[in-house]
């Protein structure tokens, strides 16, 4: 198949390249977004953008390998080159794409892949198509999400990248799938309290998050935590929260200081993609050493609480239920809890490990409960 064919759904358009993209191309391939992602030359010249609208991408139409289309749409009253779009027919098939800087964050790129992942079904007959990234790359997920591909894992170093190995994500979409999300992506939104704002994490939360986490009494109570917990290993963790959040199984923030935006702790909704009780969840929690003893935890997990319990339609998770659960001898865990108004439901017995090396030892559980209609948390606080 030699011709192009144009796609369009009246918003964005999938069609040839002409000469006139040659700027935004050029525009696009120079974006560090693009260097960062994709496998654009670095640096990229007006002669790359050239040689790809007149020699790669009518060769992949020619031999049937790739079929690329240039995204375009309104900008300023006027179409616009808005991105690259190609289905690799492999085997095996795969989707990729690049957003022009300033078609960024509009939803086109994801019009263009639901248009050509249709296409390449109905027109060509392909079985399946693949997409993958680089693991944290969350605004190509968004796009695959969106258009309804189906999450498959992590893979440690299985994608090459100028030169290095980077852990990869993997999803597909398959002719007979709903060109929509198939899981909850759940917005992390800001929640203020009197001393602490609940917020996504960011690059400068990563020492923080290495030094609670490698804290002797963190990890005596968190027998699971890594050793050593490294900056590497607190960005693993930021990126494993994110993806859980976009495959709808939990929600988790950074607790940071009202007055410098410092990292205090950590708090997180989990469990919310529990078929068996589909509006219940757990609440987790761990300090930076510095904010213990001082209500930080208490206030932060009353502010997922109330998140938690506030309807879907109102910005919130909608829960009926959620649970607590600490070893038994953790007395400052528990009382948090206590004090968020949550109820010890039971005591189970050697729950789970606690400590590390020879003081490792199995713990009875404490497990609490609180319904969405059970009475608020106590004002009196201790961290």
């Amino acid at each position: 198949m030699a011709i192009t064919p144009v796609l369009t759904d009246g918003v964005v358009t999938l069609r040839a390249h002409v000469d006139a993209d040659v700027e935004d191309l050029l525009l696009t391939g120079s974006d560090a977004e693009s260097a960062r992602w994709t496998t654009v030359p670095v640096p990229y010249g007006r002669h790359h953008a050239e040689h790809w609208v007149h020699e790669e991408v009518p060769a992949g139409w020619r031999d049937g390998t790739a079929f690329r289309w240039a995204i375009e749409a309104v900008e300023a009253g006027r179409p616009r080159f808005a991105g690259n779009l190609d289905i690799r027919t492999g085997p095996p098939p795969d989707l990729g794409f690049a957003a022009a800087p300033w078609a960024r964050g509009r939803g086109l790129v994801t019009r263009a892949a639901r248009l050509a992942t249709r296409w390449a079904f109905d027109t060509c007959g392909l079985p399946i198509v693949h997409w993958s990234s680089i693991a944290g790359h969350l605004a190509s997920w968004r796009v695959a999400h969106a258009c309804g591909f189906t999450f498959h894992g992590e893979r440690p170093l299985s994608v090459a990248h100028r030169g290095v190995l980077h852990d990869g994500w993997y999803a597909s979409l398959r002719p007979g799938d709903e060109q929509s999300p198939r899981t909850t992506w759940w917005p992390v939104p800001v929640l203020d309290g009197e001393r602490v704002r609940l917020r996504a994490h960011t690059e400068a939360d990563l020492p923080r998050i290495a030094e609670a986490c490698s804290d002797e009494r963190s990890r005596h109570w968190l027998a699971g935590l890594p050793h050593p917990y490294t900056v590497q290993t607190a960005r693993e963790f930021v990126r494993s929260r994110r993806l859980g959040e976009s495959l709808g199984q939990s929600v988790t923030w950074a607790v940071a200081a009202r007055d410098d935006d410092r990292l205090l702790a950590n708090v997180g909704v989990f469990g919310l993609d529990d078929a068996l009780n589909p509006t219940g969840g757990e609440i987790g929690y761990w300090a930076h050493p510095d904010a213990r003893g001082r209500g930080i935890v208490g206030e932060a997990v009353d502010l997922a609480v109330a998140h938690a319990f506030t309807p879907v339609p109102d910005g919130g998770l909608g829960r009926h239920r959620l649970q607590i659960g600490a070893a038994w001898s953790n007395t400052a865990s528990r009382h948090v809890a206590e004090r968020a108004g949550f109820t010890l439901a039971a005591r189970y017995r050697l729950d789970g490990v606690i400590g590390h090396g020879e003081s490792r030892r199995l713990d009875d559980g404490a497990w609490y409960e609180r319904l969405v209609d059970d009475p608020a948390a106590v004002t009196t606080r201790r961290g």
